[in-house]
């Protein structure tokens, strides 16, 4: 396999406590992963350290596309307020330079993962169906939901590759 026709894809599940990235080669290997709290005190600190961690993807040569987990719409409150905008960071990150990414609610990354019926999936559930599916093993859920976004944007660029090969 020659570097030229090498791509990649990256699942990114975003949060303060655990912010987890997956790189995925276009043959579905690990490239890179990356487990990492919103170090700081205040709210910006931690958005800075995010910001500043996720840097490498923009990057990352022969990115095809992004899988961002988006917010919980059951959240409240404060948390609410605080999630919008570690999206909204992430995202002007990924405009700013000009990345395909996409958007995948959880309720849509548990049931590519663990099945129809399975959209409100516990987090031990998710774990296990990424083992069951792909026979990954992860000790951290984020880690093992970066990856089925990783694996969801990979499969996506696979079946746009067969349609336009039709």
């Amino acid at each position: 396999m020659k570097y030229e026709k090498c791509w990649f894809v990256v699942g990114v599940d975003p949060s303060y406590n655990g912010t987890a990235v997956i790189v995925l080669d276009q043959d579905g290997n690990i490239v890179e992963q990356k487990l990492f709290t919103g170090e700081g005190e205040s709210v910006e600190e931690k958005l800075w350290f995010i910001n500043k961690e996720l840097s490498f993807i923009p990057k990352i040569v022969g990115l095809k596309k992004v899988f961002l987990e988006g917010p919980s719409y059951s959240s409240n409150g404060v948390f609410q307020l605080q999630m919008g905008a570690l999206h909204f960071m992430i995202r002007m990150l990924f405009y700013k330079k000009r990345l395909k990414y996409e958007i995948i609610s959880p309720n849509t990354l548990k049931k590519f993962v663990c099945g129809a019926g399975h959209g409100n999936a516990k987090k031990e559930l998710m774990l296990l169906n990424v083992y069951k599916k792909w026979g990954i093993e992860f000790k951290d859920n984020n880690l093992a939901d970066a990856y089925g976004l990783a694996r969801m944007a990979l499969e996506d660029i696979k079946n746009l590759k067969k349609i336009d090969e039709d």
